[in-house]
Parts: C-alpha cells; structure tokens; sequence
C-alpha cells in the first residue's frame, strides 16, 4: 500500500484515473438494479450481489415502518456529494479530518402519489445540502472544492437534470417469479444481478 490520504490509497487512485483516461469506454457504463415485491408496500431492490429494504409500510400511530424510496433518493444524493468531495480533496492533497452532508428534501405534493389530488408531481422540488467539513485548506478553497464537487455529482446530476424515463410493463407467468437473486452465485460476474 502506498500514501494514504483520507483512507484512499493515492497511488490506486492515481492508477484508476490513469485506466479510465486509457480507457474511457471501461466507466461509461450503464448501471443495473431491480425490485422485487415482498408484501404490502415493502421490497427489496437488488444491485449487483447486494439488496436493500424499501418499506413504504405505516403504522397506526402513521409513522413509516422502514425507509422510503424517496429517502434512499435522497441518501443516495448525500452519500455521493460527500464521497465526491473526499475524491476530489484526495486529489489535490487536502486532508478531510471530519466531514457530513445534511440534507432536506421539500415534496411537491406527495397527495399526487396518494391519488387525492391531482395538481403537481409528488417528487422532490427542492433539496437543500449543506456540508459541514473540518480539513487543511482555507474556506475559499474549500469552496471552490464543493463547486466543483456538486457540478460532477453523478447522482446530483441526475437530481438537476431531466432524465428520459423510459417505463414499460410485461406480463408474466409464476415460473418467472422463481428466481430469487439472493441465491444466484453469479450475481458479482453478471448484468447486476439481472436474470434475463
């Protein structure tokens, strides 16, 4: 193991930006994820060979039984400004002692998604971030960092961005449904898990 910055190894990233600069095609990749419906309104989504629970469930006090979509939305956008920013400080030098991204995400209309009103959309119209980080560099630097950190947030992004989304349906018999992805050996070798 070479320096270490962070807890990144200087000397692989070095290697890995020189790979993806030889080969670009290698990290314009499409990414892979499914869901399968459990009961109710709770799930697992499936990423390569690792899953994650959704549950929309609500108790009767109206409390969410476990995490929302929508949060893990929301995670997902903090977990990637905030290893963007260590990326990007690694690269330059600067040391990141202690780092966190609060987050707070404002519905539009979320009684769309229920079907009791029909004006709006009920994602996220606003998401407030705001990263609280102690490192060796001076605030303008720091700044300039978290600039550039947000602007290249892949995920972020995808936030800002329209995405074209492109739903279909099909229809299939029980045999298909057999498939458990948990089981499947070759989930880390295949299309993210994907058995078709």
């Amino acid at each position: 193991m070479g320096t270490v910055l962070n807890g990144v190894d200087v000397e692989e990233l070095q290697q890995l930006l020189e790979e993806a600069r030889a080969h670009p095609e290698a990290v314009q990749s499409r990414r892979w994820a499914r869901f399968r419906w459990e009961n109710g309104l709770k799930g697992r989504v499936y990423i390569r060979n690792q899953f994650f629970i959704v549950d929309e469930s609500v108790d009767r006090s109206g409390r969410e039984a476990g995490l929302s979509a929508l949060e893990y939305a929301l995670g997902a956008l903090g977990a990637c400004l905030g290893l963007g920013l260590i990326f990007n400080a690694t690269r330059r030098g600067i040391t990141i002692r202690n780092l966190e991204v609060a987050l707070e995400g404002h519905l539009d209309n979320l009684l769309r998604f229920l079907g009791l009103d029909g004006e709006g959309h009920p994602g996220y119209r606003e998401v407030v971030v705001k990263a609280y980080v102690d490192a060796d560099a001076d605030e303008e630097t720091l700044q300039a960092l978290w600039t550039e950190t947000v602007a290249n947030s892949p995920v972020g992004n995808t936030f800002a961005r329209p995405v074209a989304l492109r739903a279909e349906i099909a229809t299939v018999s029980g045999w298909w449904f057999r498939y458990t992805p948990e089981e499947d050996q070759t989930l880390s070798e295949s299309r993210g898990g994907m058995p078709c």
